[in-house]
């Protein structure tokens, strides 16, 4: 098992790529700290979690109240001794343009998708550098490295979270401390989902212009995290790993060959 005996904690756990890591990391061995604001997702995703024989604790947290940060931290040092993995994951999704945005929807996305997880960080560190050892994920996107319509708020979050990452990373490499950021494209996650139903045409169009042709499955970036938080990825620090189905590998502009993607 490649995180055997290690701890995880890991926000937004209780649905969608978070719920999909929380699993994959204790099928290695981790024992997992399940925070999410639905406290009946998280304690669902405990509860599958120690049916299949793994250990888990939920934890509701609203990330956003810095107070609550400090409290998942200890938790999971007083639940199960140390904190070995943090994976800063949960969001506060508010779509607009930038200058229709209200500074309301600003200002949570930002408390909640880039100030959270620099505190929730910078609280881990407490633990993790006094025994010199530990591994941060950062739940990064595509839309951290290029614009969407609609989307300046999150856009500007995920380049901001990049961008920690990397400043967690060189800042904190001789300490024993490795911070990574994974990337995803497009993921059936519950707000994709939502849109799918509500927008087909839309979902339909999305799907197209993935060169793979398909929306990518949460345990896809479960994958990407278990191995970003492992032993096996010791000299990777400091780096953004795209999981897009391709997405991010096109310019955009069409074929000079003719046809398309199913030529």
């Amino acid at each position: 098992m490649r995180l055997k005996d290690r701890v995880a904690l890991i926000t937004g756990a209780g649905s969608g790529i978070g719920e999909a890591t929380a699993k994959r990391l204790a099928s290695e061995g981790a024992a997992i700290v399940v925070v999410d604001l639905n406290e009946e997702g998280a304690t669902r995703v405990a509860s599958e979690i120690q049916a299949a024989g793994g250990r888990a604790q939920a934890l509701r947290a609203n990330i956003g109240n810095p107070p609550e940060i400090e409290n998942m931290i200890k938790f999971a040092v007083d639940k199960f001794g140390e904190l070995d993995i943090l994976h800063n994951n949960a969001i506060r999704l508010y779509t607009g343009r930038v200058g229709e945005m209200t500074l309301e929807h600003w200002r949570k996305t930002v408390d909640v998708g880039l100030t959270a997880y620099w505190y929730a960080t910078r609280c881990a560190l407490e633990v993790m550098v006094a025994r010199r050892k530990g591994a941060i994920v950062n739940t990064g996107s595509v839309s951290g490295l290029a614009a969407d319509y609609g989307l300046g708020a999150y856009n500007a979050i995920k380049a901001g979270v990049i961008n920690l990452t990397r400043a967690t990373a060189i800042e904190y490499a001789r300490k024993g401390i490795r911070c990574n950021a994974v990337c995803p494209g497009a993921i059936l996650t519950p707000p994709i989902l939502k849109t799918r139903r509500a927008m087909p045409d839309l979902a339909s169009k999305s799907e197209q212009a993935i060169p793979m042709g398909r929306y990518g499955e949460p345990i896809e970036i479960a994958n990407v995290v278990l191995f970003l938080a492992s032993d096996e990825a010791s000299y990777v620090n400091g780096t953004c790993i795209v999981a897009d189905g391709g997405l991010m590998a096109h310019t955009g502009l069409p074929s000079v060959a003719g046809g398309g993607p199913d030529w």
